[in-house]
């Protein structure tokens, strides 16, 4: 149900950001990174993405409260070549580490045609689309998997044995805005059943297990995603892991599953490309629109009215949701009317 209009209360996203920030800032969070994290929350919610926009505040505030998010990090480069390096998170908001390392990446491609920087000690990042496009609005190709603790299920298994690791890939057109393709491994992200337990709305069949290993329909019962076409999402799950975590020399997966380590973590992997290494910038711009042409004239499904490639569809939501306000459940609302009176911040009004 994300992504389409639905909604109890309606709040315009600029009145919605400044909520969140300063939510972050009473809680002790520093304005730049605050506005930082905010921004990405929005971002998500403009696009139709509810799961991963503000709905996950109070979660990001109770980690804040519980210190397994540190509210001023100390991100340090511990290991650097020409065009790769490892930053260490010091348990950052993952927005404030992807951010700073896809901008050190695009640095690193400038200068080297790609830059790859990988992101340890980290949390929630939200929505990673976000952060492949920060590559291809300058002009470069960007890519961004993220890496987490056990939390979706192993194909033929009924209990977590990997994250629901996203993959996001972002290319720059010439008219056509940038493709971007954001996607977990998971068949629904573990932000979409907590919005669907926002908007007490049952689960499709076949999106999670409960806590005992059971398929279940109930977002209030719901607690272990399941893989994305089974072997395949969990098989690029656990792939990733061994380019993200296990790469930055912080494993997450098996150290969860041995019982050596507790709470939230995350990796993350940030990619930039210099397309001008590798062939005309202005005629790689034509290519992609080109491409994108092509798709959008094959035959049309009965019932299609239009062929969308990635990203047409979060940016014509995001167009509307500028103009008609962002839609939150009934649920969402109280959690952060609940937070906004702990910390002592005023609601945004309401449309």
């Amino acid at each position: 149900m994300t992504g389409g209009g639905g909604g109890d209360i309606r709040v315009r996203g600029e009145a919605l950001a400044a909520f969140a920030r300063a939510l972050f800032e009473a809680a002790g969070v520093p304005a730049h990174d605050a506005a930082a994290v905010a921004g990405v929350l929005l971002w998500a919610n403009l696009r139709g993405v509810d799961s991963h926009g503000v709905l996950r505040v109070p979660r990001y505030l109770r980690w804040l409260k519980d210190g397994v998010v540190n509210p001023r990090p100390d991100l340090r480069v511990v290991r650097e070549t020409p065009a790769a390096l490892v930053i260490d998170g010091d348990r950052c908001f993952g927005p404030v580490g992807l951010r700073f390392a896809m901008t050190r990446a695009m640095e690193k491609a400038g200068e080297a045609g790609i830059g790859w920087a990988m992101l340890r000690r980290s949390t929630h990042a939200g929505a990673i689309g976000y952060y492949p496009l920060m590559a291809a609005r300058a002009g470069m190709a960007g890519l961004c998997i993220g890496g987490s603790i056990p939390n979706m299920a192993w194909h033929g298994a009924r209990a977590a044995g990997v994250a629901t690791s996203p993959v996001a890939i972002a290319v720059p057109g010439r008219d056509h805005p940038p493709l971007m393709l954001d996607m977990a491994t998971a068949v629904a992200a573990i932000g979409k059943l907590l919005y669907y337990r926002d908007a007490g709305l049952p689960l499709p069949a076949g999106w999670a297990l409960d806590a005992a290993g059971a398929p279940t329909t109930d977002p209030a019962a719901a607690a272990i995603p399941m893989p994305l076409g089974g072997p395949k999402g969990a098989g690029l799950a656990l792939m990733f892991e061994c380019l993200t975590s296990l790469m930055a020399g912080a494993p997450l997966l098996e150290p969860r599953l041995a019982g050596r380590t507790r709470g939230h973590a995350q990796a993350g992997l940030a990619v930039a490309i210099d397309i001008a290494r590798f062939t005309d910038p202005d005629d790689y711009r034509r290519n992609v629109d080109a491409l994108v042409a092509a798709i959008k004239a094959l035959p049309r499904a009965g019932g299609v009215d239009e062929i969308l490639v990635p990203g047409e569809h979060g940016d014509a939501i995001a167009r509307r949701r500028t103009e008609t306000g962002i839609p939150l459940p009934a649920g969402t609302w109280d959690r952060l009317a609940g937070a906004a009176a702990e910390l002592g911040v005023a609601l945004p009004e309401r449309l």
